[in-house]
């Protein structure tokens, strides 16, 4: 399923002050040279962005999108149109001769609209020496050239850089829109979308892509086990239970994000907190059953402990000895 498809405003789901800005800003002829999209990765910059290019280049746009039917709507929904430049990292950065590409490109008047759009996706891979050779074109944009830049770090764009863009922050969804996109993607409902709607906390990438994985679900299940067992098993099983972090190494950080979540609605069961606030909603009687196991006091410090380890983690802290440290000290009266 390829949800890259989705060019047009009417089809996203939120963010719609910043959808009604840049819609605003064509139809009012306001579109500036440059703008930066922030918030956290899989929250809809790109395909927002793609919207707005797709809007940009149409010879007659319409309330919401492009028509569709001038020859750059067609090469566009085609992924052909040459005034549409899409720069994306190779390996781990952005390199000044990527950008070197562009202003070469830019330099060339548009061939089937009055705008060329140029998308930087995750811009915060830039290298400096990038960001620096983008200052040139910011500086002295052609007055067709339209740049928008991606991040999910925005502090790690230059301020020079910055000041020469406007920028829109992208707010998290509600858990209702998250529902609507699944619901209308996947066709999908019950217990386990719940959770996964809790679980991606606003973002509809993240929800997507856990809701269309087949590993997902089965991890929360031995993940939540191994956090029971972890409250009423001895030291005599510490083996078997570190086996489990190191059989799932590279999914660390939904690991401890499941338990985090998990520790999170045993504090609210131990407080008298109402079933309906459970983000486990579909475990309640286990969490209320394993809350009775623990004081306030040590599930609040086993959440500080997992948040330690998960630092620890990506600081390059050696793994194995991060997690059995962590399993000590969980196993902890």
């Amino acid at each position: 399923m390829n949800f890259n498809s989705i060019i047009d405003f009417s089809s996203i789901t939120g963010q719609k002050e910043i959808v009604g800005r840049l819609k605003s800003s064509i139809k009012q002829n306001e579109v500036r040279h440059a703008y930066i999209f922030s918030g956290p990765k899989g929250i809809g910059k790109k395909t927002v962005a793609k919207a707005f290019a797709y809007m940009l280049l149409c010879s007659r746009p319409g309330e919401d999108g492009g028509c569709g039917k001038c020859l750059s709507c067609r090469l566009f929904t085609g992924n052909t149109n040459p005034d549409f430049y899409i720069i994306e990292s190779r390996g781990t950065s952005i390199a000044v001769d990527d950008i070197r590409n562009m202003q070469n490109d830019i330099a060339v008047k548009p061939l089937y609209s009055n705008r060329k759009v140029y998308l930087i996706v995750d811009g915060e891979k830039m290298t400096v020496q990038a960001q620096n050779c983008l200052l040139k074109t910011l500086e002295e944009p052609p007055a067709y050239g339209v740049i928008i830049l991606t991040t999910s770090n925005y502090n790690a764009l230059l301020d020079t850089v910055c000041s020469r863009c406007t920028k829109y922050a992208f707010v998290k969804n509600t858990n209702e829109e998250v529902r609507q996109v699944l619901e209308s993607k996947i066709c999908k409902s019950g217990d386990e979308l719940d959770f996964i709607i809790q679980y991606a906390d606003g973002i509809i990438g993240t929800a997507l892509d856990l809701a269309l994985s087949d590993e997902f679900i089965p991890l929360r299940e031995k993940t939540v086990d191994i956090l029971l067992r972890l409250a009423t098993e001895g030291q005599e099983k510490f083996f078997e239970i570190c086996g489990f972090y190191m059989e799932n190494k590279d999914s660390i950080d939904k690991v401890l994000d499941i338990m985090l979540l998990t520790y999170r609605d045993l504090v609210v069961s131990l407080a008298g907190g109402k079933e309906n606030m459970l983000i486990n909603s579909d475990k309640k009687n286990k969490i209320i059953s394993m809350a009775e196991k623990f004081t306030l006091e040590k599930l609040l410090k086993n959440i500080e402990i997992v948040e330690f380890t998960r630092r620890s983690i990506k600081q390059n802290a050696n793994f194995q000895l991060a997690i059995e440290t962590m399993i000590i000290r969980l196993q902890e009266d």
